[in-house]
């Protein structure tokens, strides 16, 4: 089973957040009656394109990218490990300097 990540870069998060806030502005001030209906299809138009826009630019800059995770090599069980070898310190003694 492979697991895969989401990488999104910086830009991309706050143009997200900027359409985000903007757009609840948007549909605050169309839903309290301030504009008229022209006025309400060229906001509704501008949101639009934001998103558009954002959409080409992730696109064509590949700022929204799924990636497999990078595998960790398997841990190893006692039964499959190597051997470990075990030696005394005085095997590791230079000749003739023994004290």
């Amino acid at each position: 089973m492979s697991s895969t990540q989401l990488r999104v870069r910086r830009w991309v998060m706050w143009w997200f957040s900027i359409g985000i806030i903007c757009g609840v502005i948007a549909v605050s001030v169309i839903v309290g009656d301030h504009l008229t209906a022209s006025q309400e299809k060229i906001v509704l138009l501008i949101g639009a394109a934001h998103w558009v826009l954002g959409g080409i630019v992730c696109w064509a800059f590949a700022s929204v990218k799924i990636e497999p995770l990078p595998s960790q090599p398997e841990q190893e069980s006692a039964d499959t490990a190597p051997e470990r070898y075990w030696h005394p310190a005085s095997d590791f003694l230079l000749p003739g300097r023994r004290h």
